[in-house]
């Protein structure tokens, strides 16, 4: 198996640019040639050249985008694009306008499954009814096939989204082997953020997370620090490049009781959260006696990934 294979939509090469420019003048003198009328003419003198503008357009949108994004990695592995004054006086308007949060409830599993109750769900949920029931009309109308596949699919969607919205992730992680009066006690007076559908929260105690699909309750002591983890994401429309996007997470090691193992726990985060995360890592690991470690941590806490 050939795994150098380039999946489709791909970044367009040079060579893939003349071939499609070729290929669309071809096209439009295949239509000259054989429409001996009004619209072969337009189409090889109007249309082809317009879709040739747009594919050159395209070609080189990516290509600056590319440039940019390759200027700015470069910028933020060598730390000056976070070291920028501009991007530290957006950070500091970011933090007065937007202080750490504090838990809506004060019993953790009313909070959390607060969290899970989206709009979206229900708006989902009742769309999947409407096919449910428009599956079950076509069985009775004699469609057995149809009806049983269709309603297989859409009621195991529907269920999907049920058990999101119920929050059965927090109700799987709470029947797990949890100290829950410690772990909400830390909660409770917990400092958060909330990006999307994930949350960051520094507890008592604990460093708490939750995504859409896990839950986490992280002691101090096994946190070795949080680095930052940035993902560029290409856009492409109809196999032609569109925009970018980047995902920012803050990235907590975790040391394995008992062990000198690693994993790590991400969390999605706006780009000025992620380094309040830091931050507040900081302070806590400062507060709790680990001054020694901050030279090392240092460097450690602000590695980029992208």
């Amino acid at each position: 198996m050939n795994n150098n294979k380039r999946k489709f939509p791909h970044e367009m090469t040079k060579k893939e640019l003349i071939f499609y420019i070729l290929f669309v003048i071809i096209v439009g003198l295949f239509f000259y040639f054989t429409r001996d009328d009004l619209a072969g003419k337009l189409i090889l003198i109007v249309v082809c050249p317009m879709v040739i503008g747009y594919l050159v357009y395209a070609y080189n949108k990516e290509r600056k985008a590319d440039t940019n994004a390759g200027e700015k990695k470069k910028r933020i592995i060598e730390g000056s694009y976070f070291e920028n004054p501009e991007w530290k006086a957006e950070y500091v308007r970011y933090i007065n306008e937007h202080p750490f949060e504090r838990p809506v409830y004060q019993d953790m599993k009313m909070d959390l499954l607060k969290r899970f109750r989206r709009g979206e769900y229900i708006k989902r949920m009742i769309f999947l009814l409407f096919l449910i029931a428009g599956t079950g009309c076509t069985f009775f109308l004699g469609h057995y096939a149809t009806g049983i596949i269709g309603f297989v699919i859409f009621g195991v969607l529907f269920y999907l989204d049920f058990a999101l919205y119920i929050g059965m992730p927090v109700r799987k992680w709470l029947r797990g082997d949890i100290d829950y009066n410690m772990i909400q006690s830390s909660y409770k007076n917990s400092q958060m953020l909330v990006y999307k559908k994930n949350g960051l929260a520094f507890g008592t105690a604990y460093i708490h997370g939750f995504t859409e699909k896990k839950i986490y309750a992280i002691e101090y002591r096994l946190a070795e620090g949080i680095s930052r983890k940035i993902v560029r994401l290409k856009t492409y429309e109809d196999g032609i490049y569109s925009k970018d996007e980047y995902q920012h997470f803050a990235v907590i090691h975790v040391r394995v009781p008992d062990s000198d193992n690693l994993y790590d726990v991400e969390i999605e985060l706006n780009e000025f959260q992620v380094q309040m995360a830091i931050d507040r890592f900081f302070e806590l690991k400062l507060g709790a006696g680990f001054k020694d470690n901050i030279l090392i941590n240092e460097k450690k806490e602000n590695e980029t990934v992208i």
